[in-house]
């Protein structure tokens, strides 16, 4: 009977544990809210488009140099 007392004690300050850390998460995700963050999103700047034109240029630039640099 003393194992299975010191298991629900056990159980108990577990479950106590987890509704702290609960609390603490939603404190935190009502803080992130309150400034304007999104949960589960990255905040920042945008992420910049280039065209497949720009792509295609860069590429070209960048296979350019490196035959130069092999070349050397």
């Amino acid at each position: 009977m003393n194992i299975l007392r010191a298991l629900q004690r056990e159980e108990k300050k577990s479950l106590k544990l987890i509704d702290e850390a609960q609390e603490k998460l939603n404190g935190v995700r009502e803080a992130m809210r309150v400034l304007g963050g999104k949960i589960g999103k990255a905040t920042g700047r945008k992420r910049r488009k280039m065209s497949a034109a720009t792509r295609k240029k860069m590429a070209a630039s960048a296979k350019k140099r490196w035959a130069a640099k092999k070349q050397q």
